[in-house]
């Protein structure tokens, strides 16, 4: 008797499983359309290209100290290779490597980014690493609190695209301002910053807020340069980082204006977008604004730069003119 139960269990087991599968994989729907195949991928995680498991790193800002990446940090992501090590201060941290976002490979140069853990406290860097061997020999700053979102390589430049926290933002929260880095690996320099907000000086003048128009420049020697396509070649600030727009490539970059006693208005590294166009003044364009020294409000909400070679440089506010119909009527 206890077999024949036993019997029955293990074949209303078997039906049981016959039947979740049936419905889990080829039922079609009431409607008679099959039902889409069901979507296993998140289930694996794919291996890395290049994994930093085992791999020894310099500790940033300590490169007397290096740890060996000999465990993991598990995420929803993946499992990150990690080592612990105990700062010079005497607190214990941590160094993670990201090699899900490691660069390509060539002029014997790699790189990949690392994050440094003290408590909640995380410092992203980005490594550089040399030959076969992978060996780490510099390593430069990216950010706090981030999150990273692409990594890409051009040539020796690597730019890093992430997001950091805005100025209003609380540090627990997700990071929602998206901005680029960019770096030249092969002279170990930052070539563009990314954004940090909270360590921003907003400009306050009422003319830097709002987009602008570029109407001359003006040179000493009496030349005077227009554009050729007045309506493109626009300058939209936003906080304390300006958008170019030109006839082809647009451009960004990272601006500081000193108010009070002092006009000086710098622009820091511009870096731009790279289709091919017929020629125009993009790159007269760009060479122009990465020059301004100084700057002055004009009347009607216009703002006049002065370049390196003394020439001025005028914008003029960029407004929708809204035009109306005239109307007559007769009796």
């Amino acid at each position: 008797m206890k077999k024949i139960i036993i019997g029955v269990v293990v074949i209303l087991a078997l039906i049981g499983i016959a039947v979740a599968g049936y419905y889990f994989y080829f039922k079609e729907s009431d409607y008679g359309v099959s039902k889409p195949p069901k979507d296993l991928s998140g289930l694996v995680i794919q291996p890395v290209a290049v994994p930093m498991k085992g791999r020894t790193f310099m500790v940033p800002n300590a490169t007397t100290t290096t740890v060996t990446l000999d465990f993991v940090a598990s995420t929803a992501r993946r499992d990150y290779p990690m080592g612990r090590f105990t700062a010079a201060n005497g607190t214990p941290q941590t160094l993670v490597a990201f090699d899900d976002f490691t660069s390509d490979y060539a002029n014997n140069l790699r790189s990949v980014p690392l994050m440094v853990t003290e408590g909640d406290n995380q410092t992203y860097y980005l490594a550089i690493l040399q030959g076969e061997e992978m060996k780490h020999i510099a390593t430069l700053p990216l950010g706090t609190m981030i999150k990273i979102q692409s990594v890409t390589r051009t040539e020796n430049k690597v730019t890093v695209n992430y997001f950091v926290h805005e100025r209003v933002q609380a540090l627990s929260e997700v990071p929602a301002l998206a901005t680029t880095a960019i770096f030249d690996i092969q002279a170990k320099t930052i070539v563009q910053a990314g954004r940090d907000p909270r360590n921003e000086t907003l400009v306050e003048a009422k003319s830097f807020v709002g987009e602008f128009l570029w109407k001359t420049t003006k040179y000493p020697d009496g030349r005077t340069v227009t554009p050729n396509k007045p309506d493109v070649f626009t300058m939209l600030f936003n906080a304390n980082q300006i958008s170019f727009g030109t006839d082809c490539n647009t451009g960004s970059a990272i601006y500081k204006a000193e108010t009070g006693s002092s006009s000086t208005f710098t622009v820091e590294t511009l870096a731009s977008t790279k289709m091919f166009c017929e020629p125009g003044q993009e790159g007269e364009y760009f060479s122009m604004v990465q020059s301004i020294t100084d700057y002055s409000q004009l009347g009607a909400g216009s703002i006049m730069f002065t370049l390196a070679d003394k020439a001025v440089m005028t914008f003029t506010p960029k407004v929708d003119v809204l035009e109306f119909a005239s109307s007559t009527s007769s009796q």
